[in-house]
Protein backbone atom coordinates (compact mmCIF):
# COMPACT_ATOMS: atom_id res chain seq x y z
CA UNK A 1 0.00 0.00 0.00
CA UNK A 2 1.15 3.57 -0.70
CA UNK A 3 -0.16 6.94 0.37
CA UNK A 4 -0.95 9.81 -1.97
CA UNK A 5 -1.38 13.25 -0.32
CA UNK A 6 -4.40 14.03 -2.47
CA UNK A 7 -6.15 10.66 -2.25
CA UNK A 8 -5.11 9.06 1.03
CA UNK A 9 -4.32 5.36 1.01
CA UNK A 10 -3.96 3.93 -2.50
CA UNK A 11 -4.46 0.17 -2.91
CA UNK A 12 -1.52 -0.34 -5.28
CA UNK A 13 -1.05 -3.95 -4.20
CA UNK A 14 -4.58 -4.91 -5.25
CA UNK A 15 -4.10 -3.11 -8.56
CA UNK A 16 -0.80 -4.87 -9.16
CA UNK A 17 -2.41 -8.24 -8.59
CA UNK A 18 -4.68 -7.56 -11.59
CA UNK A 19 -1.79 -6.54 -13.88
CA UNK A 20 0.76 -9.02 -15.23
CA UNK A 21 3.95 -7.88 -16.92
CA UNK A 22 5.32 -9.78 -19.92
CA UNK A 23 8.91 -9.13 -21.04
CA UNK A 24 10.42 -9.57 -24.50
CA UNK A 25 14.11 -9.60 -25.36
CA UNK A 26 15.33 -6.84 -27.69
CA UNK A 27 18.82 -6.13 -28.97
CA UNK A 28 19.11 -2.55 -27.70
CA UNK A 29 19.36 -1.28 -24.10
CA UNK A 30 17.78 -2.04 -21.71
CA UNK A 31 17.49 -5.35 -23.59
CA UNK A 32 13.78 -5.83 -22.92
CA UNK A 33 10.36 -4.45 -23.84
CA UNK A 34 7.31 -4.87 -21.65
CA UNK A 35 3.64 -5.55 -22.33
CA UNK A 36 0.93 -5.73 -19.68
CA UNK A 37 -2.03 -8.06 -19.25
CA UNK A 38 -5.01 -6.54 -17.42
CA UNK A 39 -7.25 -9.20 -15.92
CA UNK A 40 -11.01 -8.99 -16.40
CA UNK A 41 -14.00 -10.59 -18.11
CA UNK A 42 -12.39 -9.55 -21.41
CA UNK A 43 -8.62 -9.68 -20.78
CA UNK A 44 -6.71 -6.76 -22.28
CA UNK A 45 -3.07 -6.65 -23.34
CA UNK A 46 -1.37 -3.27 -23.47
CA UNK A 47 1.21 -3.49 -26.26
CA UNK A 48 2.25 -6.66 -28.02
CA UNK A 49 5.96 -7.30 -27.61
CA UNK A 50 8.74 -8.03 -30.04
CA UNK A 51 8.30 -9.64 -33.47
CA UNK A 52 9.45 -12.97 -34.95
CA UNK A 53 9.58 -16.48 -33.53
CA UNK A 54 11.43 -15.48 -30.37
CA UNK A 55 8.76 -12.91 -29.52
CA UNK A 56 6.00 -15.45 -30.21
CA UNK A 57 7.60 -17.89 -27.78
CA UNK A 58 8.02 -15.18 -25.14
CA UNK A 59 4.38 -14.16 -25.55
CA UNK A 60 3.11 -17.72 -25.09
CA UNK A 61 5.45 -18.43 -22.16
CA UNK A 62 4.69 -15.11 -20.47
CA UNK A 63 0.95 -15.66 -20.72
CA UNK A 64 1.21 -19.29 -19.62
CA UNK A 65 3.11 -18.23 -16.49
CA UNK A 66 -0.03 -16.41 -15.29
CA UNK A 67 -2.54 -18.96 -16.56
CA UNK A 68 -3.41 -17.50 -19.97
CA UNK A 69 -2.84 -18.26 -23.63
CA UNK A 70 -3.15 -16.02 -26.70
CA UNK A 71 -6.74 -17.13 -27.35
CA UNK A 72 -7.74 -15.73 -23.93
CA UNK A 73 -6.77 -12.17 -24.90
CA UNK A 74 -9.88 -10.30 -26.04
CA UNK A 75 -8.29 -6.93 -26.79
CA UNK A 76 -4.89 -5.37 -27.45
CA UNK A 77 -4.36 -1.61 -27.11
CA UNK A 78 -1.19 -0.15 -28.58
CA UNK A 79 0.75 2.81 -27.16
CA UNK A 80 2.76 3.36 -30.34
CA UNK A 81 3.70 1.69 -33.59
CA UNK A 82 7.29 0.59 -32.98
CA UNK A 83 8.19 -3.01 -33.70
CA UNK A 84 8.98 -3.91 -30.07
CA UNK A 85 5.43 -2.88 -29.11
CA UNK A 86 3.42 -4.31 -32.02
CA UNK A 87 5.52 -7.38 -32.82
CA UNK A 88 3.03 -10.09 -31.83
CA UNK A 89 -0.12 -8.48 -33.20
CA UNK A 90 -0.34 -11.12 -35.98
CA UNK A 91 -0.30 -13.91 -33.37
CA UNK A 92 -2.92 -12.21 -31.21
CA UNK A 93 -5.14 -11.31 -34.18
CA UNK A 94 -5.02 -14.90 -35.39
CA UNK A 95 -6.02 -16.03 -31.89
CA UNK A 96 -9.09 -13.75 -31.99
CA UNK A 97 -8.04 -10.52 -30.28
CA UNK A 98 -9.38 -7.14 -31.37
CA UNK A 99 -6.58 -4.60 -31.87
CA UNK A 100 -6.98 -0.91 -30.96
CA UNK A 101 -4.54 1.70 -32.34
CA UNK A 102 -4.47 5.51 -32.40
CA UNK A 103 -6.61 6.85 -35.23
CA UNK A 104 -3.75 9.18 -36.20
CA UNK A 105 -1.35 6.27 -36.74
CA UNK A 106 -3.44 4.55 -39.40
CA UNK A 107 -3.09 7.04 -42.29
CA UNK A 108 0.66 7.08 -41.76
CA UNK A 109 0.81 3.29 -42.10
CA UNK A 110 -1.29 3.36 -45.27
CA UNK A 111 0.94 5.80 -47.17
CA UNK A 112 2.41 4.96 -50.56
CA UNK A 113 6.13 4.17 -50.10
CA UNK A 114 6.85 5.94 -53.40
CA UNK A 115 5.51 9.16 -51.84
CA UNK A 116 7.42 8.66 -48.59
CA UNK A 117 10.81 7.96 -50.19
CA UNK A 118 11.61 11.49 -51.46
CA UNK A 119 10.66 13.02 -48.10
CA UNK A 120 12.92 10.62 -46.23
CA UNK A 121 15.74 11.27 -48.69
CA UNK A 122 15.37 15.04 -48.32
CA UNK A 123 15.46 14.91 -44.51
CA UNK A 124 18.41 12.49 -44.41
CA UNK A 125 20.31 14.71 -46.86
CA UNK A 126 19.62 17.74 -44.68
CA UNK A 127 21.25 15.89 -41.78
CA UNK A 128 24.43 15.34 -43.82
CA UNK A 129 24.05 11.75 -45.01
CA UNK A 130 25.61 11.02 -48.40
CA UNK A 131 26.30 8.11 -50.75
CA UNK A 132 25.84 4.61 -49.36
CA UNK A 133 25.01 5.94 -45.91
CA UNK A 134 22.15 7.96 -47.38
CA UNK A 135 20.82 4.94 -49.27
CA UNK A 136 21.00 2.85 -46.08
CA UNK A 137 18.90 5.41 -44.18
CA UNK A 138 16.26 5.53 -46.91
CA UNK A 139 16.08 1.74 -47.18
CA UNK A 140 15.77 1.35 -43.40
CA UNK A 141 12.91 3.85 -43.19
CA UNK A 142 10.96 2.21 -46.01
CA UNK A 143 11.59 -1.25 -44.57
CA UNK A 144 10.28 -0.01 -41.21
CA UNK A 145 7.10 1.32 -42.81
CA UNK A 146 6.47 -1.98 -44.63
CA UNK A 147 7.13 -4.05 -41.50
CA UNK A 148 4.90 -1.93 -39.27
CA UNK A 149 2.06 -1.98 -41.81
CA UNK A 150 2.30 -5.79 -41.98
CA UNK A 151 2.32 -6.18 -38.20
CA UNK A 152 -0.51 -3.74 -37.49
CA UNK A 153 -2.72 -4.50 -40.54
CA UNK A 154 -4.50 -1.09 -40.52
CA UNK A 155 -7.64 -2.40 -42.21
CA UNK A 156 -8.41 -4.78 -39.33
CA UNK A 157 -7.90 -2.51 -36.31
CA UNK A 158 -10.28 -0.33 -34.33
CA UNK A 159 -9.14 3.31 -34.12
CA UNK A 160 -8.72 5.08 -30.79
CA UNK A 161 -9.85 8.71 -30.73
CA UNK A 162 -7.40 10.30 -28.26
CA UNK A 163 -9.69 13.30 -27.74
CA UNK A 164 -12.26 11.36 -25.71
CA UNK A 165 -12.38 8.58 -23.11
CA UNK A 166 -12.87 5.18 -24.70
CA UNK A 167 -14.04 1.80 -23.46
CA UNK A 168 -12.39 -1.52 -24.28
CA UNK A 169 -13.63 -4.79 -22.85
CA UNK A 170 -15.88 -2.97 -20.41
CA UNK A 171 -12.98 -0.90 -19.04
CA UNK A 172 -12.77 2.86 -19.52
CA UNK A 173 -9.46 4.43 -20.50
CA UNK A 174 -8.28 7.99 -20.98
CA UNK A 175 -5.70 8.51 -23.70
CA UNK A 176 -2.94 11.10 -23.31
CA UNK A 177 -1.26 12.27 -26.52
CA UNK A 178 2.48 12.04 -25.90
CA UNK A 179 4.54 12.65 -29.06
CA UNK A 180 8.30 13.12 -29.15
CA UNK A 181 9.44 9.53 -28.98
CA UNK A 182 6.85 8.73 -31.66
CA UNK A 183 4.44 11.16 -33.28
CA UNK A 184 1.25 9.19 -32.55
CA UNK A 185 2.30 7.87 -29.13
CA UNK A 186 -0.49 7.51 -26.59
CA UNK A 187 -0.38 6.79 -22.86
CA UNK A 188 -3.42 5.24 -21.23
CA UNK A 189 -4.92 5.89 -17.81
CA UNK A 190 -7.44 3.58 -16.18
CA UNK A 191 -8.58 2.80 -12.65
CA UNK A 192 -7.87 -0.69 -11.34
CA UNK A 193 -9.02 -1.65 -7.83
CA UNK A 194 -9.17 2.01 -6.82
CA UNK A 195 -5.73 2.92 -8.19
CA UNK A 196 -5.25 5.14 -11.23
CA UNK A 197 -2.69 3.35 -13.40
CA UNK A 198 -0.77 4.91 -16.28
CA UNK A 199 0.38 2.65 -19.10
CA UNK A 200 3.18 4.88 -20.35
CA UNK A 201 4.72 3.03 -23.29
CA UNK A 202 8.03 4.74 -24.05
CA UNK A 203 6.94 8.27 -23.16
CA UNK A 204 7.82 8.01 -19.48
CA UNK A 205 10.58 5.69 -18.29
CA UNK A 206 12.27 6.00 -14.91
CA UNK A 207 15.94 5.02 -15.60
CA UNK A 208 16.36 6.80 -18.94
CA UNK A 209 14.69 8.85 -21.68
CA UNK A 210 13.63 7.08 -24.86
CA UNK A 211 14.99 8.64 -28.04
CA UNK A 212 13.25 11.58 -29.70
CA UNK A 213 12.40 9.59 -32.83
CA UNK A 214 9.06 11.33 -33.58
CA UNK A 215 8.79 10.64 -37.35
CA UNK A 216 12.20 9.15 -38.07
CA UNK A 217 13.91 10.76 -41.06
CA UNK A 218 10.84 12.55 -42.34
CA UNK A 219 9.63 16.16 -42.28
CA UNK A 220 8.95 16.90 -38.63
CA UNK A 221 12.14 15.30 -37.35
CA UNK A 222 13.43 18.71 -36.25
CA UNK A 223 10.30 19.20 -34.08
CA UNK A 224 10.81 16.03 -32.02
CA UNK A 225 12.23 17.61 -28.86
CA UNK A 226 9.68 20.42 -28.77
CA UNK A 227 6.97 17.75 -29.03
CA UNK A 228 8.65 15.74 -26.26
CA UNK A 229 8.46 18.75 -23.93
CA UNK A 230 4.76 19.13 -24.78
CA UNK A 231 4.20 15.48 -23.92
CA UNK A 232 5.76 16.08 -20.51
CA UNK A 233 3.45 19.06 -19.98
CA UNK A 234 0.47 16.77 -20.55
CA UNK A 235 1.81 13.96 -18.36
CA UNK A 236 2.43 16.43 -15.53
CA UNK A 237 -1.37 16.53 -15.17
CA UNK A 238 -1.74 12.79 -14.61
CA UNK A 239 -3.57 11.60 -11.50
CA UNK A 240 -1.95 8.17 -11.70
CA UNK A 241 -0.03 6.81 -8.72
CA UNK A 242 1.32 3.72 -10.46
CA UNK A 243 3.06 3.57 -13.84
CA UNK A 244 3.64 0.61 -16.17
CA UNK A 245 6.28 1.66 -18.75
CA UNK A 246 7.40 -0.03 -21.95
CA UNK A 247 10.96 -0.36 -20.64
CA UNK A 248 12.51 -0.26 -17.18
CA UNK A 249 10.75 -1.02 -13.90
CA UNK A 250 7.26 0.02 -12.87
CA UNK A 251 7.21 3.05 -10.59
CA UNK A 252 4.97 5.20 -8.39
CA UNK A 253 6.05 8.81 -9.01
CA UNK A 254 5.01 9.85 -12.52
CA UNK A 255 5.30 13.57 -11.86
CA UNK A 256 8.80 13.13 -10.52
CA UNK A 257 9.80 11.16 -13.62
CA UNK A 258 8.24 13.89 -15.78
CA UNK A 259 10.61 16.40 -14.18
CA UNK A 260 13.55 14.02 -14.59
CA UNK A 261 12.66 13.58 -18.27
CA UNK A 262 12.54 17.35 -18.73
CA UNK A 263 16.00 17.53 -17.14
CA UNK A 264 17.23 14.89 -19.59
CA UNK A 265 15.84 16.87 -22.52
CA UNK A 266 17.55 19.98 -21.14
CA UNK A 267 20.81 18.02 -20.97
CA UNK A 268 20.40 16.91 -24.60
CA UNK A 269 20.03 20.55 -25.67
CA UNK A 270 23.12 21.57 -23.69
CA UNK A 271 25.20 18.70 -25.08
CA UNK A 272 24.11 19.48 -28.63
CA UNK A 273 24.93 23.18 -28.30
CA UNK A 274 28.34 22.38 -26.76
CA UNK A 275 29.13 19.87 -29.52
CA UNK A 276 28.17 22.41 -32.19
CA UNK A 277 30.24 25.15 -30.58
CA UNK A 278 33.31 22.89 -30.74
CA UNK A 279 33.15 22.25 -34.52
CA UNK A 280 30.88 24.90 -36.09
CA UNK A 281 29.79 25.25 -38.81
CA UNK A 282 28.64 21.63 -38.87
CA UNK A 283 25.96 19.31 -40.19
CA UNK A 284 23.58 17.53 -37.80
CA UNK A 285 25.42 14.26 -38.47
CA UNK A 286 28.76 15.85 -37.57
CA UNK A 287 27.25 17.35 -34.43
CA UNK A 288 25.85 13.96 -33.39
CA UNK A 289 29.29 12.38 -33.90
CA UNK A 290 30.91 15.13 -31.84
CA UNK A 291 28.31 14.65 -29.09
CA UNK A 292 28.40 10.85 -28.74
CA UNK A 293 31.42 9.61 -30.70
CA UNK A 294 31.00 7.10 -33.53
CA UNK A 295 27.39 6.95 -34.72
CA UNK A 296 26.47 3.31 -35.33
CA UNK A 297 22.71 3.73 -34.98
CA UNK A 298 20.25 6.41 -36.00
CA UNK A 299 19.04 7.20 -32.47
CA UNK A 300 21.68 9.84 -31.57
CA UNK A 301 21.25 11.51 -34.96
CA UNK A 302 17.47 11.78 -34.54
CA UNK A 303 17.98 13.14 -31.01
CA UNK A 304 20.33 15.71 -32.51
CA UNK A 305 17.86 16.75 -35.22
CA UNK A 306 15.19 17.32 -32.60
CA UNK A 307 17.57 19.23 -30.34
CA UNK A 308 18.71 21.48 -33.19
CA UNK A 309 15.10 22.30 -34.03
CA UNK A 310 14.47 23.40 -30.45
CA UNK A 311 17.71 25.39 -30.30
CA UNK A 312 16.70 27.12 -33.54
CA UNK A 313 13.28 27.99 -32.12
CA UNK A 314 14.99 29.45 -29.04
CA UNK A 315 17.27 31.59 -31.20
CA UNK A 316 20.43 29.79 -30.08
CA UNK A 317 21.57 28.50 -33.50
CA UNK A 318 21.45 29.65 -37.10
CA UNK A 319 21.20 27.51 -40.25
CA UNK A 320 22.64 27.82 -43.73
CA UNK A 321 21.31 25.32 -46.28
CA UNK A 322 23.68 24.31 -49.06
CA UNK A 323 22.22 25.01 -52.50
CA UNK A 324 21.62 21.87 -54.51
CA UNK A 325 22.37 19.25 -51.86
CA UNK A 326 20.02 20.61 -49.19
CA UNK A 327 22.57 19.87 -46.45
CA UNK A 328 22.10 22.00 -43.33
CA UNK A 329 25.06 23.69 -41.64
CA UNK A 330 24.56 25.05 -38.13
CA UNK A 331 26.36 27.72 -36.14
CA UNK A 332 25.80 29.04 -32.64
CA UNK A 333 24.40 32.57 -32.30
Amino acid sequence: MTTDPACGTVPDDRARSRIHRLEFDVSWPPKHAAAYLIEGPEPILVDAGAPADAGRTELREGLAAVGYEPADIAHVIITHVHSDHVGQLPTLREAGATVHVSSAALPRLERDPDAVEPEVRKTAKSAGYRGDDLEAVVAAELDSLARDRRLVDPESVRPIDPAAPFTVGGREFRAVETPGHEIDHLCFETTIEGTTVLFAGDALIEPFRAGAFQVGFEPGAYRAVDEYYRAMDRLAETTATYVCPGHGPEFEDPRGVVETTRDRLDALLAETWTALEAIEPATPLQIAEQRVGEVRYHAPVLDTLGALGTLENRGMVAIETETGSGVRYYETT
